[in-house]
């Protein structure tokens, strides 16, 4: 279940502008703020019925968005590569500075490091 709630969390960061606005607050009032579904019902003054609707159709929309539009695919993969070569990086950056006898490039590598990863 925590995945789940985790999963609509993410793809209601990325496409939550794009449902209908009752889709859009139901599935915030349940996902993001954990409304039960008597309490959603009572803020938007719908059934529980149509409460449970939207928030299926709201899930189904979400999933198709992202099948059709693979942002939250592409950022995972982009934070991925950033962090390879974050990786890689600060594996060259350390050989230099095991190679390097002059204290002042010492300093220098330091700095870059910390421009680089802080």
């Amino acid at each position: 279940m925590n995945e789940k709630f985790f999963r609509m969390n993410n793809l209601l960061d990325f496409y939550g502008n794009l449902l209908t606005e009752k889709q859009r607050k139901a599935a915030f009032m349940y996902y993001v703020y954990d409304c039960t579904i008597n309490e959603i019902s009572s803020e938007l003054n719908i059934s529980k019925q149509a409460v449970f609707d939207n928030l299926k159709r709201a899930e189904n929309n979400l999933e198709d968005f992202e099948k059709k539009l693979e942002l939250i695919k592409n950022a995972k993969k982009e934070e991925d590569n950033k962090e390879i070569k974050r990786r890689e990086i600060e594996t060259i950056l350390e050989s230099i500075e095991k190679d390097s006898l002059n204290e002042n490039n010492n300093m220098k590598f330091k700095e870059l490091r910390k421009i680089l990863f802080d």
